[in-house]
């Protein structure tokens, strides 16, 4: 429930905190639609109301809006019109585009290396996305002994399965760029086209807004949590060693979505028993709180809707 956007003066705090707001009904309902703004904003709510706090950050020389929103307001309101809330737990797409221009040999396209302007625009259109949408839009990031294996032997050795195996995902894409004239290109892979002209960056560009978007919203229709059913869960956190690791457990179970209320029903030496209120069902509350690194699931109960999870610190 924070948002940071780019600003460049206090005078374009109003718009900041604006563009905040809307980043973050996008990332919350899971859908790119203003009509979820709208229907926010008609039935009598303002912007600011749903801040708890912002302010100025200067991240790698350059300024943002760090503004925070009340997790509990925000979800009381889509419960009240009815709009559907994505969890924390956010899949994660692996992008391998595969590049031959003709001019050099050819490469997969990474994170921190840029050939041209199309690579760039590639780079920037998935990194705004992926901070609009809320989810995890990758492209590998190979080091020299990857690039080196790809170069020496990329005959003999499948690229895909070199590159992808080294990442954990749920969607992998992979695209092949190829200038197949002086002004054609053929795309193939999970997309599929030819083009034909001068502006070859901006038509792919466009395809792959498209293309990406869609596959966002597939995968983020499966994460959605029906707030209109609530679930009481039994929940045992066992490796509790020290006050710190319970403020850290607290903070995490705080921020998940699907939450609605909890209560600690007793606890020992090194567990803690909770009464948890959850939206949804027993593998939203999963889905969610598997996202921490510092939580892991040993045990559930569906039928009881009962589930013992362990603390890593």
């Amino acid at each position: 429930f924070k948002v940071y956007t780019p600003i460049n003066n206090t005078s374009e705090i109003e718009k900041s905190i604006n563009n905040s707001f809307n980043i973050m009904i996008y990332r919350l309902s899971g859908s790119e639609s203003p009509s979820n703004i709208w229907k926010i904003i008609n039935a009598g709510n303002v912007r600011k109301d749903f801040i708890k706090s912002y302010s100025l950050r200067n991240i790698e020389g350059n300024g943002f809006l760090e503004v925070i929103f009340n997790k509990d307001l925000l979800i009381n309101v889509f419960n009240e019109l009815s709009i559907p809330v994505v969890g924390n737990s956010r899949p994660v797409i692996l992008f391998m585009i595969n590049v031959d221009s003709g001019t050099k040999k050819p490469y997969v396209l990474s994170n921190y290396l840029s050939n041209n302007d199309l690579d760039n625009k590639i780079n920037y259109f998935l990194n705004q996305a992926s901070k609009s949408r809320g989810v995890f839009l990758e492209l590998p990031e190979l080091d020299l002994f990857n690039m080196n294996e790809i170069q020496n032997y990329e005959k003999l050795i499948n690229i895909k399965e070199l590159v992808s195996s080294q990442y954990n995902y749920d969607l992998l894409s992979e695209i092949n760029i190829t200038k197949i004239g002086s002004n054609k290109w053929s795309v193939t892979g999970d997309m599929q086209f030819e083009y034909e002209g001068e502006a070859f960056d901006t038509y792919f560009t466009n395809n792959l807004d498209n293309f990406v978007n869609n596959k966002i919203d597939n995968l983020l229709a499966k994460q959605k949590i029906d707030m209109s059913n609530t679930i009481n869960l039994k929940a045992t956190f066992m490796n509790i060693k020290n006050y710190e690791d319970y403020q850290k457990l607290k903070k995490i179970i705080d921020n998940l979505v699907g939450v609605k209320s909890t209560n600690i029903s007793r606890f020992n030496k090194e567990s803690i028993y909770y009464d948890i209120e959850v939206y949804g069902n027993l593998s939203n509350f999963m889905n969610e709180i598997s996202d921490s690194s510092y939580i892991n699931i040993d045990k559930f109960d569906i039928l009881k809707s009962e589930i013992i999870l362990s603390f890593e610190s």
